[in-house]
């Protein structure tokens, strides 16, 4: 039944129809009269539609227009015009925005009627003497608030089993280029003049339980791009879970409290604002009042019905750092079933920086109660075929719950204009919407460097991308120029390839390298791929990018630290890797590979020797208290890396399966094997997981351990190295699942066995965001603990805390440093997002 479209009444008839199909004795007359009984169903649909707006004359965008006791409504566009198609018969149609009074209209709709209703909703008036309140008398709000508190669990856990359709719009609008980003639920958006982005979705929604959701695209339409689906991520904003949305960047992360989680009393205060009745339910308006300033919070009014405690609907504001954004949600109640189900949710951001509006739109129907769940896994999230989501312009005049304002169905025709004869459109400055489909849509610089600083590649074209790290400087090269390209597409058969090339020349020792690298997707349901790399180069013998290009130039240059240690590789590698099963990762590889050492050819700095003198070190590891050589040798690795994290999730892109993560710990365990000049047998195991604390925040652990097994002539290149830290800047690579702040990059570098941990907690608010002063200023705390013991060396151990704020994208960081319980150093860090 979850195939049929127009409510939970069609779906009934359907299933009753296709039953008396079944038990007729006559299949094929019973077939004819279906057939008949069908078509003359949809011809003959009636349909109201109109526009609402306020007392004061102005249209009412997002007005919920509902038939009471059935799960069935849509909502009006930003203008306050709607439509809804319906089976002839009798009707009662309650439009019902928040804070308005809602109108209830009894209608009678004949087959293939247009009725047109426009109605006009007051402001509620609402009653403070239906709670009793007395100077003496806790606040009113305080005792709704924990009923509903109480029963926050079981509304959040009560549908399952259930299907539903949700259509989803984001539209995006500026009178200003903007020279910033915003990943919006999953879609990037880059703000331009005019109206910069449109798309809809249509998303069958398939909810195991309240925590496992798969999301099956059936339509997209995404303006200016007939190619690529819409990355809408349909959202109904749930107030039944403790944290039910995040706003922030790379270092911040809010995760904004509802107004009735468990701990919401520790982040709000509550005003009765008064009772009114609506629809036989008595219903109490809440305002939010935060406590403090803090970005973790909504602001606003809440509506709890005394039906069960529930949340009736909600107008919430948020400020952020990307905007100020106004929420509004409401559910919808199936009188049969006595079902409250998720009905609508909108989520308006405005920035008044660049004049830029974005509203996101999400609208549920055709619910199914006792939905037949897909045959793929509960660890399908979102499923997307191309082949399906396709649809015609009448498809989507057919189907679609919200009519298009003006300015959206300007942009379409426009569009589709300009792609059928381009010639005949010339640019107008005048007309804003044109700008935004026709005009120039070159990004800004700042659009491109943020977005090269977070891949690490420029943008040349869609396909090809130059590494940021153009020019370097190290003791052992002098001045290094290495380009890196990187080229990226697919074969007719839609598996991906990509082909990379690099060459460096080093002006001190005027030697010339260059490596590349070929990897074909052989199947893109189980993530396997193949690649081949071979050349000659330079690399760390940490085997780790422990230290950036960036900071050991600067280091070196500006300080006279040359923390690279570098030696020659000449090399061919061969890599396969797939998935065995869901969560399951297998890689193997093997290479052959000669290692040469590497002496400095470079003396050059900037550092001032008056305030302490220096030389350059060796380019050597500095392993146990000695500088370690070695001589060049030829060596022969395979490998073998496993990985396994229980029940994880992943998306079915056109039949490519991307994985995700689940709430489960990752296991992870490698094997490498070594042989001709050097012997050698090892293994390593790494255990990582995150977790909610609910109030008190987030945690993460990683545990490690590695064990040679044999080894024979090894070289320091074949240690296990750990992922070190000598900068300012806060280490976030890891090496067998462990970063380090405070250790030297070789110290403790071995050929025997490790024993590591690091442990991270975010407290979220839980500690500063109850100071007053300091709560004004969103300041968020963090712990975070590492430990390291091998077998030559004594117990290493660091500890430290950082503080960040809602407001900047900077972490800083201070950590102290011990072997055994001996001081070492401390040292202050910071961590950075743009």
């Amino acid at each position: 039944m979850n195939k049929f479209f127009f409510g939970h009444d069609q779906a009934i008839a359907r299933k009753e129809s296709f039953q008396s199909f079944f038990g007729s004795a006559s299949i094929g007359f019973t077939f004819i009269i279906l057939l008949i009984s069908n078509h003359s169903l949809l011809a003959q649909s009636a349909q109201i539609y109109g526009t609402v707006k306020s007392e004061t004359g102005e249209n009412m965008p997002y007005t919920n227009v509902v038939i009471l006791g059935k799960a069935i409504g849509t909502s009006t566009n930003y203008d306050g015009e709607y439509s809804l198609k319906l089976n002839p018969g009798n009707y009662m149609v309650s439009y019902q925005f928040i804070g308005y009074k809602s109108e209830v209209r009894e209608v009678t709709l004949k087959a293939n009627q247009k009725l047109e209703i426009n109605p006009t909703l007051s402001i509620e008036k609402v009653l403070l003497n239906a709670v009793e309140v007395s100077a003496k008398a806790e606040n009113p709000a305080y005792e709704i608030i924990r009923n509903a508190q109480d029963n926050r669990e079981k509304h959040l856990k009560e549908n399952k089993e259930i299907s539903y359709n949700i259509y989803t719009k984001l539209f995006g609008k500026s009178e200003t280029n903007s020279a910033s980003s915003i990943n919006f639920f999953g879609t990037l958006l880059s703000p331009q003049k005019g109206i910069f982005y449109l798309s809809e979705s249509v998303n069958k929604i398939y909810q195991h339980r309240f925590d496992k959701k798969t999301q099956v695209l059936e339509a997209s339409l995404v303006l200016g791009d007939s190619v690529n689906a819409s990355k809408n991520n349909p959202i109904f904003i749930d107030l039944y879970q403790n944290r039910p949305i995040s706003v922030g960047n790379e270092i911040v992360q809010n995760r904004i409290v509802s107004p009735i989680a468990s701990d919401a009393f520790s982040f709000y205060d509550y005003d009765y604002l008064g009772t009114f009745e609506e629809q036989g339910q008595t219903i109490h308006k809440i305002k939010l009042i935060p406590r403090g300033t803090n970005r973790t919070v909504f602001r606003g009014e809440v509506y709890i019905s005394e039906n069960g405690w529930r949340v009736h609907q909600s107008h919430l504001k948020l400020k952020s750092i990307t905007g100020d954004a106004e929420i509004n949600t409401q559910y919808i109640r199936d009188s049969d079933t006595d079902s409250y189900l998720p009905f609508s949710s909108s989520f308006i951001l405005k920035q008044s920086s660049n004049k830029t509006e974005i509203y996101f739109h999400n609208i549920c129907y055709d619910y199914d109660l006792e939905a037949l769940l897909p045959e793929d896994s509960e660890e399908l999230n979102r499923k997307i075929d191309k082949t399906d989501y396709a649809k015609s312009p009448s498809w989507w005049e057919a189907t679609r719950p919200i009519e298009l304002t003006e300015d959206e169905k300007k942009a379409y025709k426009i569009d589709r204009a300009i792609n059928n004869n381009s010639w005949e459109f010339k640019k107008s400055e005048n007309d804003p919407i044109y700008q935004g489909l026709a005009g120039e849509k070159e990004s800004t610089f700042f659009q491109k460097y943020q977005r090269a600083m977070n891949s690490g590649q420029w943008e040349l074209n869609e396909k090809l991308g130059l590494d940021v790290s153009i020019f370097t400087f190290n003791t052992v090269e002098g001045g290094v120029l290495k380009p890196e390209l990187t080229f990226e597409d697919k074969f007719k058969n839609d598996h991906q390839y990509s082909a990379y090339g690099s060459v460096r020349y080093g002006f001190a020792s005027k030697n010339f390298y260059a490596k590349g690298a070929f990897s074909y997707e052989l199947n893109p349901a189980n993530i396997s791929e193949i690649k081949v790399e071979g050349g000659s180069y330079v690399e760390q013998i940490s085997g780790n990018p422990s230290i950036s290009n960036y900071w050991n130039l600067f280091y070196s240059v500006f300080e006279k630290l040359n923390y690279q240690k570098l030696f020659q590789k000449d090399y061919i590698s061969l890599k396969w890797k797939r998935e065995l099963i869901n969560g399951l990762d297998i890689q193997l590889g093997t290479s052959f590979n000669r290692r040469s050492p590497l002496q400095n050819n470079s003396n050059f700095n900037w550092y001032d020797e008056e305030e302490e003198a220096r030389d350059f070190t060796p380019n050597q590891a500095f392993i146990q208290g000695e500088y370690q050589n070695f001589q060049q040798n030829d060596l022969v690795e395979a490998n073998v890396l496993l990985s396994y994290q229980p029940k994880r999730k992943y998306n079915l892109i056109n039949g490519r399966k991307i994985p995700l993560t689940s709430k489960y710990p990752i296991f992870k365990t490698g094997f490498d094997f070594g042989a001709v000049d050097t012997e050698y047998s090892r293994i390593w195991t790494n255990v990582s997981d995150r977790w909610s604390i609910n109030s008190l925040g987030f945690s993460a652990l990683s545990l490690s351990y590695g064990q040679f097994l044999n080894s024979s002539n090894i070289t320091p290149i074949d240690y296990f190295h750990f992922m070190g830290n000598r900068t300012f800047v806060y280490q976030s690579q890891k090496q067998f699942g462990l970063a380090y702040q405070l250790l030297d990059y070789y110290q403790y570098s071995n050929s025997d066995y490790f024993i590591g941990a690091n442990f991270d907690h975010d407290f979220d608010g839980a500690i500063l965001g109850r100071i007053p002063l300091l709560k004004k200023i969103g300041l968020k705390s963090y712990l975070f603990a590492n430990y390291l013991k091998t077998e030559q060396s004594p117990q290493y151990s660091e500890i430290g805390f950082g503080l960040t704020s809602s407001y900047f994208p900077i972490r800083f960081n201070y950590a102290f440093s011990f072997e055994e319980n001996n001081f070492q150093r401390s040292g202050f860090l910071i961590n950075l997002s743009f």
